[in-house]
């Protein structure tokens, strides 16, 4: 099996959380019904906007900023982390006098929908590929297999003879 990349493997858990929320979005939506009628069927509407859209809204920022530094994609994701908090106060401040929609089957939606989301991304990051440790070289010269100079070692095939003065490793000698 291919290693995949960082970038990779967030496209595949946004891909399938949006399959998994398309797929469970009607069915959802039907529960709110039977829960509720029209007032249960807006609830669960909002519930699954507002965790879909606190979920995948991070997943989104992370395949953005998957090739930038860990600072900068740390400060991304706190950034839409902000946005988010600020989006969902209005959203229930605006919500808290209106009685169109069901407060139980909102609730319910959204603690569904959060841990249905969350995982299907957790599967397929567990599930993924990614190597440790990345093996690109950093410089644009190709590697020669070369080792790097070591203090106190002659090159291989080196008729010079070692100079330096011995240095002790450990503070006993001194």
């Amino acid at each position: 099996m291919k290693a995949a990349t960082v970038a990779g493997t967030l496209r595949s858990a946004l891909r399938q959380a949006l399959l998994a929320l398309g797929v469970g979005t009607p069915v959802l939506l039907g529960a709110g019904w039977l829960v509720d009628g029209v007032p249960g069927v807006w609830g669960a509407a909002i519930g699954i906007a507002l965790a879909a859209g606190f979920m995948l809204v991070t997943t989104v920022v992370s395949v953005m900023t998957a090739s930038a530094s860990p600072t900068v994609m740390a400060a991304a994701v706190l950034g839409s982390w902000l946005g988010k908090m600020i989006v969902l106060f209005v959203v229930l401040a605006l919500l808290r006098n209106e009685d169109f929609y069901s407060r139980i089957v909102l609730f319910g939606v959204v603690v569904l929908t959060v841990i249905g989301v969350m995982a299907v991304q957790t599967r397929v990051i567990l599930t993924s590929r990614v190597p440790y440790v990345d093996t690109t070289t950093p410089s644009s010269e190709p590697d020669t297999g070369d080792e790097p100079a070591r203090p106190g070692v002659a090159p291989e095939g080196s008729d010079a003879v070692d100079t330096a003065p011995a240095t002790s490793r450990s503070g006993s000698d001194q």
